[in-house]
């Protein structure tokens, strides 16, 4: 794998992990919920949070019905799940087992969010909802708080500044719902609630979470070696531009293509980049790389179309990845040895992208 490839491989797998973290943050800071839980599954659940659900604690007891065939099974479970920041352990507290994960992007998240105004956090809330086919229906008081109603992929749920208090869902004639019975909201958690209970048994799964999702098993499941995937430590490499990313940031905060909500700007790899958003599945990224990473590649760009525009030479042309289709502008800054790489997903006109590069002065 090339630099230019592994450059754009490190950004889409930082969006991809980001958009699966952002509707996981609430507004409230901290808080106890206790809920009861009906329908095929019956039992309770107690949620506890701090950090606005940086850190959590989600504990169940439950039994659970099943009729397949015409036959009837019940099984019992007591699980627990704790976020601690970047780390997710996923408990059986009937066998006394588990399992230790790191969430790669939980941190990018934050930052995400953390760079949003209120205005734009809203925006980006309902562009999620809209993407996933769902629909305000109305707003209701649960435990004193108004909630808003929202039906999405066949599940109702009553959400208050970002927390569900109630939900009613029927999918493949499973039923399951869960209302709160009990919720206190910006209380003091001590940070021990959210520590492994003694006398578990943890396997760490680290490594192997990370290797998957930076592609070091095929489609079979086969392992491949990293000299296998990557090549040699020196195809790897990707130069770090030189560029200031303060200077970056006063650019593209600046930077507004239209009908596009601003996201995060964040420094990875050596590389500078800006994500804007129109709803979960169109994105704009501007992209600060230093000029090596692209002119050692020239064989990615053989179909690119070069030209001049407003005397600065640029690339046009389409990325294929994985099925997926992007069109890219390549604009060369020879002063500051850097290419700002303009890449629409899905692919978008060129006539557009040149006009986005025209609102771009580095």
């Amino acid at each position: 794998m090339n630099k230019m490839m592994v450059l754009l491989s490190v950004f889409n797998l930082l969006m991809l992990g980001i958009f699966a973290q952002t509707s996981n943050r609430f507004a409230v800071k901290s808080g106890h919920i206790e809920y009861k839980l009906t329908g095929n599954i019956t039992g309770i659940k107690s949620v506890w949070f701090n950090d606005y659900g940086y850190n959590s604690y989600e504990e169940t007891r439950v039994k659970r019905v099943t009729i397949m065939l015409g036959v009837k099974s019940e099984s019992t479970e007591h699980k627990l799940v704790i976020i601690t920041g970047t780390e997710v352990y996923h408990i059986d507290l009937l066998d006394k087992t588990g399992t230790k994960m790191k969430n790669e992007f939980s941190d990018l998240s934050q930052q995400l969010i953390s760079q949003m105004t209120e205005d734009e956090r809203k925006q980006m809330g309902k562009e999620l909802l809209n993407s996933m086919g769902g629909n305000l229906v109305g707003t209701e008081k649960i435990l004193g708080k108004t909630c808003d109603i929202v039906e999405v992929l066949g599940t109702k749920s009553w959400i208050y500044e970002g927390v569900t208090l109630k939900s009613e869902g029927k999918v493949m004639g499973i039923e399951a719902n869960e209302i709160a019975v009990k919720f206190e909201e910006n209380i003091h958690i001590p940070t021990s609630k959210f520590e492994v209970p003694k006398g578990i048994v943890i396997e760490d799964l680290t490594q192997i979470t990370h290797d998957l999702m930076v592609g070091t098993y095929d489609e079979n499941g086969d392992y491949i070696e990293n000299e296998q995937k990557y090549g040699n430590d020196e195809e790897m490499d990707v130069a770090e531009v030189s560029y200031l990313f303060e200077d970056f940031k006063k650019v593209v905060l600046d930077f507004n293509p239209a009908g596009y909500t601003r996201g995060m700007i964040l420094n990875q790899e050596g590389q500078h980049f800006a994500l804007y958003m129109k709803g979960m599945n169109q994105m704009v990224t501007v992209i600060a790389t230093s000029m090596e990473n692209v002119d050692s590649q020239e064989s990615e760009f053989s179909g690119f179309e070069e030209f001049t525009h407003h005397g600065r030479t640029m690339r046009y042309g389409l990325l294929e990845e994985d099925g997926t289709t992007s069109n890219a502008l390549l604009i060369k800054y020879n002063n500051h040895d850097m290419y700002i790489i303009l890449m629409a997903l899905p692919a978008n006109d060129k006539n557009t992208l040149l006009n986005w590069a025209d609102g771009l002065d580095f």
